[in-house]
């Protein structure tokens, strides 16, 4: 791999699992901490990185130095000052010692930015993207396998369609080769419970925000869950479960727990919040806030509106 190196993508979980396959390749695990040096990008300036390149290795031929997330490559525009101290630090560059393997990472390019052009030219430039969902699959099939257990292609896809990146898909894995113990395969069926099981806590605030007509809440949980990695179309599934879930039990109203425990199949916890929340809510009320659901649906699968506005903008609707 040429000298110096740009990895760039969405990807972080890729990008960091490449560094620490170059990292195990050219430094000893006992001398990591003297010939690995991370560097932050957001507020490293040149000299620093400068200074890192020229630190001749301890008890070794190379060393690393990795700075993780670049300013350099973004877009923007730059003073002429700042442009003179690139080309300064480009001439640099080019001088690094052999024994220093340096890293850039980011999440986005400018590939018009002269630093872009010159480390493809004269480095290494990998570029991680999303996968596709066949590739992530793939992905997810494979990985398990690290923790002992297998899937077949379907349960993967599953996965993959609700999950978000790599990092969060990943933990997700671990979550469900721990939950299952001893069992080897995972099947579809294995997933609803652990997948659902945090994020239905969530919803039932987000019901009682909404129950209680307060908006403002509501809305902190959605920011809260996409930041967390939860992708909308799940967020979507859920509140159109829970719904369904609260008309139910408001069309069972006269009969006793039981007879609707029975009835409706869902599992005492859900079904006591489900009765306590259904009181804030008419029918029409319910029968509306499906409907809405479903038109949201439709418009994101078409591409008419971002998730997350969406998602903003109907428990809004729901709220008043």
């Amino acid at each position: 791999m040429k000298n110096p190196i740009l990895f760039f993508g969405e990807e972080k979980l890729l990008i960091q699992e490449e560094i620490s396959k170059l990292k195990q390749k050219i430094i000893s695990a006992h001398l990591e901490t003297v010939n690995f040096i991370p560097l932050d990008g957001k507020t490293v300036n040149e000299k620093d990185i400068l200074n890192a390149c020229h630190i001749v290795p301890m008890m070794a031929a190379k060393k690393l130095v990795l700075v993780y997330d670049a300013r350099f490559f973004e877009s923007g525009k730059s003073r002429q000052e700042d442009l003179k101290k690139q080309d300064n630090f480009l001439n640099e560059l080019e001088m690094i010692p052999e024994y220093t393997y340096l890293i850039f990472t980011t999440l986005k390019v400018d590939k018009r930015r002269k630093i872009f052009k010159v480390i493809k030219s004269k480095g290494t430039v990998r570029e991680f993207k999303t996968l596709s969902l066949k590739d992530k699959a793939l992905w997810v099939q494979q990985r398990i396998g690290l923790y002992g257990k297998s899937m077949d292609l379907r349960t993967a896809y599953f996965i993959a369609e609700f999950t978000g990146d790599l990092y969060q898909t990943d933990n997700e894995l671990k979550k469900v080769a721990t939950y299952l113990g001893e069992k080897q395969k995972i099947e579809q069926k294995d997933l609803a419970d652990i997948f659902y099981k945090s994020l239905e806590g969530n919803i039932f605030k987000m019901m009682d925000f909404i129950g209680m007509k307060n908006p403002i809440g509501a809305v902190k949980i959605i920011n809260h869950l996409m930041e967390q990695g939860e992708k909308g179309i799940v967020i979507l599934y859920m509140i159109s479960k829970h719904m369904m879930n609260l008309l139910t039990v408001k069309t069972m109203q006269g009969l006793t727990f039981q007879e609707i425990k029975e009835k409706s199949g869902l599992h005492p916890f859900v079904l006591r919040k489900a009765l306590k929340q259904s009181k804030n809510f008419t029918v029409d009320e319910l029968k509306r806030c499906l409907k809405l659901c479903q038109e949201l649906d439709t418009d994101v699968k078409k591409g008419k509106v971002q998730e997350q506005m969406g998602l903003e903008l109907l428990v809004t609707n729901v709220s008043f």
